[in-house]
């Protein structure tokens, strides 16, 4: 691997670090990139002896521009973009979503879409919506619950049900990574764990720089709870890719469109808790970041987002098409 290589493949890897956004799908963006196939085939190339070091060398630059824009991406979320302009920031991400949905839909080409299909689809559809739906009525003091996870997060051991929650959480954004299209950090989101657990590392503060929330670093009476609560979320997403890794695999080969109506109905369904959900309740009733121009430009980036994530999903794919007969994939 030459010089020029290496860059550019660390610079398609900081591209992947978005995936960290909720809504964005690291397999959407590596195929806008142009290194989803590489990627995969070096991972594939850590199996066997004879090809192991080679892919290792390979994945090192795409891995290393991942974690660093991970960490600048978090950084970004934590301390300016969540914090002073959280509706525009998340109505880009729905508009991303939107604009992806090409990805999936193909599976649905040759064939009108049938009654079980719409059913399929709704179903997809009323699940994911109902979870943001239920957690914006719960924040609004509608539905008789409580699911704002962030105080139990902060205090696991005197409120042990949160480990269970972060489990199922951790296990179902395993399982969202293994479909095309999905965000496993966008399954955090609508569940209302993704901030919590990014507060977990970075401390929260006022406009005068005063913490308000501490970091599991900055409050050592924290640092057990969270790191158990990490590692409960890691054992979840771990034990979800092993179980459901080869049932989804089975179930894309043997029952692709199906599967593909449910999927496109859960990342409809996912816009809508994406605006609607414990986090955006307190948005939506903040002066300090509810003014009429946010609104504004969260609507104009939506659009915009989408139209263009839309034609380059677009061209991706066709290209990918154009490209078939000579690489022989299938």
């Amino acid at each position: 691997m030459n010089a020029k290589e290496w860059f550019s493949d660390f610079a398609r890897g900081t591209t992947l670090g978005t995936g960290m956004l909720p809504g964005v799908s690291v397999g959407t963006v590596g195929i806008i990139v142009n290194v989803y196939d590489k990627l995969l085939n070096a991972i594939d190339g850590l199996r066997k002896k004879s090809t192991f070091m080679d892919s290792l060398i390979r994945l090192i630059p795409i891995a290393l521009g991942t974690l660093i824009a991970t960490v600048l991406i978090v950084l970004f979320w934590k301390k300016v973009g969540y914090r002073y302009f959280p509706f525009p920031l998340i109505a880009a991400l729905a508009g991303f979503v939107v604009g992806a949905l090409p990805i999936m839909t193909k599976e649905l080409t040759g064939k009108k879409l049938d009654p079980m299909d719409v059913g399929k689809m709704l179903m997809g559809f009323i699940i994911a919506a109902g979870i943001g739906v239920a957690a914006y009525l719960s924040a609004a003091d509608i539905l008789p619950i409580d699911l704002n996870f962030s105080s139990p997060i902060d205090t696991p051991f005197q409120n042990w049900w949160i480990f269970i929650v972060v489990f199922v959480v951790g296990f179902f954004a395993a399982v969202s990574c293994l479909i095309p299209g999905i965000s496993g950090s966008m399954v955090m989101f609508i569940f209302g764990l993704y901030n919590p657990i990014i507060g977990l590392f970075l401390s929260e503060r006022d406009a005068q720089g005063n913490v308000i929330h501490p970091s599991i670093f900055s409050d050592t009476s924290k640092f057990a709870g969270g790191v158990v609560i990490i590692g409960v979320l890691l054992l979840g997403m771990l034990i979800g890719f092993l179980a459901t890794s080869k049932f989804m695999k089975t179930m894309l080969e043997k029952y692709r469109r199906g599967t593909f109506t449910v999927i496109i109905g859960f990342v409809l369904g996912s816009v809508v808790s994406m605006f609607l959900n414990n986090d955006m309740y307190f948005v939506y009733h903040d002066p300090a970041v509810n003014a009429w121009w946010q609104f504004v430009i969260g609507g104009v980036l939506f659009v915009l987002v989408g139209v263009v994530t839309f034609f380059l999903v677009r061209r991706s794919l066709q290209n990918a098409k154009e490209t078939l007969p000579e690489s022989g994939r299938h």
